[in-house]
């Protein structure tokens, strides 16, 4: 009897290894930045910061997040932020990626109505 609870014991410690998780996505690993950014909560514009997120296939970022100092862990922020570039530069070799190769050029974050958002103060914007 004592082999037999020793046996099933054993035998359950290797039920909690399981099959590694799949790797992320780019677009989970988005939207975990996303989340982690959450509403980007200021006080001030000084607490305001941009991350560049992705790269094209020539170069560059894809795009810029407003996120803010004061709201958000920036060591975590900047580790997803890396993750992120890493799988968008395997994506982009895997599928022979072009792009348009235009420079997508930081546009700063300021803080509005308490929360941080992407262009400096006086910015011209498109939209």
């Amino acid at each position: 009897m004592h082999r037999y609870a020793l046996f099933l014991l054993l035998g359950c410690s290797a039920c909690g290894a399981g099959t590694p998780a799949p790797p992320e996505t780019p677009a989970a690993t988005l939207e975990r930045i996303r989340a982690l950014v959450g509403a980007a909560a200021c006080s001030e514009s000084t607490q305001c910061r941009t991350l560049a997120l992705g790269v094209k296939a020539c170069g560059g970022p894809d795009a810029y997040l407003a996120w803010s100092a004061a709201a958000t862990q920036e060591p975590a922020l900047r580790a997803l932020a890396a993750r992120y570039r890493a799988e968008r530069e395997a994506e982009n070799a895997r599928a022979q990626e072009a792009s348009d190769c235009r420079l997508v050029v930081d546009p700063g974050a300021q803080c509005r109505l308490g929360v941080c958002v992407l262009g400096a103060p006086g910015a011209a914007r498109a939209d």
